[in-house]
């Protein structure tokens, strides 16, 4: 069974600036306390093919394999996610609107799992309350480092 997600914020950041944030994958445990090392392991960072380690260390400690299989910074990046035997296909734009402000959208896909639960729920369910907290704690950050509107 394969399940669709999708969800986007809008922030005042540029979409340079939005990509930036998000880029640095050092700054993701400000947008999520789930968090341990993350380890670019082959290729260059953001590069097709390269692949990013990623620990997950609660509700279950797991480890991610994060392969980028596009990446045009600032305006789209995909990649799979590989871990529990589920698969994760995730494609991210970088649009911006009329008001300067930058639309970030996910649209995702999850592959198996199905009857495998984390910490008591359904593990697609994990994963879609993870994405919506993550992007929200982004869009705080990205709107912050904004410069205000004169």
């Amino acid at each position: 069974m394969i399940r669709t997600f999708k969800y986007e914020v809008v922030t005042r950041a540029s979409s340079k600036l939005a990509w930036e944030v998000f880029s640095n994958w050092r700054r993701w445990h400000s947008f999520s306390n789930i968090y341990g090392s993350l380890i670019w392991t082959h290729g260059t960072p953001w590069s097709a093919g390269s692949r990013l380690q990623i620990e997950i260390v609660q509700p279950v400690h797991a480890f991610i394999d994060h392969v980028i299989t596009f990446c045009e910074p600032a305006e789209k990046v995909g990649w799979i996610d590989n871990a529990f035997g589920v698969a994760i296909e995730q494609w991210v734009t970088f649009e911006t609107l009329p008001s300067s402000e930058t639309r970030v959208r996910l649209v995702a896909e999850i592959v198996g799992g199905e009857s495998m639960e984390v910490a008591g729920k359904p593990a697609y369910e994990m994963v879609f309350d993870f994405t919506r907290g993550w992007y929200e704690n982004f869009r705080t950050v990205c709107d912050q480092l904004a410069p205000q509107a004169a």
